[in-house]
């Protein structure tokens, strides 16, 4: 009982600090749902992003996956992510606090102005790529797309030749596996969903990512000999990018592919 307390008190504390820095913010800044997922790789990766995008001129709001509130408690997921402005999905907390706050603020997901996944988990990719809106978060994600809202996520937990899958002991997937992972990828970016690398993330999530988005990607030797590095096969870029000689140079050396989809 004891315990059951403390996680109200916990809980109720946490939907205190939402509604305080909701008044602080006055909705000036663009708002982003984190939408978090467990995975076997990817996890800590995916929360040191969102450690490095507080500061930012960001409102940003966590929704964790019912089924990974069962491995980590809720101060748990604040204390490694540090985002104390939580979305209390229907049904997911049985201690979330009294009201309809919960619902209220479920209904207002799809008023997000992006949607940003840190953690690509196999199950969500596969829902996705199924459009199986009974889950939560793909409904969301077909919400934001269908209304011309970006969505972006990390991939490296969904990339078999990433190193961080060899670290892990998890190297000697199947060319058959590895080929319907990538067919899932390519299928759920032909949807609109756009790849991220970490260190990519905070320019797409900036308020002036506009202005960014009208400037050519130009893509580098730096860019094909790090994802050499990270022992990829292919590089998505822009309809309209500019491939420095070397770049296209390096990549036939590397064999990476240069693929790029109209959105």
């Amino acid at each position: 009982m004891d315990s059951r307390r403390s996680a109200v008190a916990t809980n109720t504390l946490l939907a205190l600090t939402y509604r305080t820095r909701a008044d602080e913010l006055k909705e000036t800044y663009p708002r982003v749902i984190i939408l978090l997922s467990e995975h076997f790789i990817g996890m800590e990766e995916g929360l040191a992003v969102i450690r490095l995008l507080q500061g930012q001129k960001l409102r940003l709001q966590l929704w964790a996956e019912q089924a990974l509130l069962h491995s980590y408690p809720l101060a748990e997921l604040v204390g490694k992510g540090g985002i104390d402005d939580i979305v209390w999905p229907e049904k997911s907390l049985a201690d979330r606090p009294s009201g309809d706050q919960s619902e209220q603020q479920l209904n207002q997901c799809c008023e997000a102005d992006s949607l940003f996944i840190p953690v690509l988990s196999l199950a969500l990719l596969s829902r996705i790529a199924q459009l199986d809106s009974s889950h939560p978060f793909v409904k969301q994600i077909l919400l934001a797309l269908c209304a011309g809202k970006p969505v972006g996520a990390l991939t490296l937990s969904v990339e078999p030749e990433h190193f961080l899958w060899a670290e892990h002991g998890l190297s000697h997937a199947s060319p058959f596996l590895k080929a319907e992972i990538r067919g899932l990828l390519e299928k759920v970016r032909g949807y609109g969903i756009q790849f991220l690398e970490p260190d990519k993330v905070i320019d797409w999530l900036s308020p002036t990512r506009s202005s960014h988005h009208l400037k050519k990607q130009v893509v580098t030797a730096e860019d094909i000999l790090q994802a050499s590095k990270l022992g990829r096969s292919s590089i998505h870029i822009q309809p309209q990018a500019i491939v420095t000689p070397l770049a296209a140079d390096l990549a036939r050396q590397y064999k990476i592919q240069l693929t790029s989809t109209f959105t």
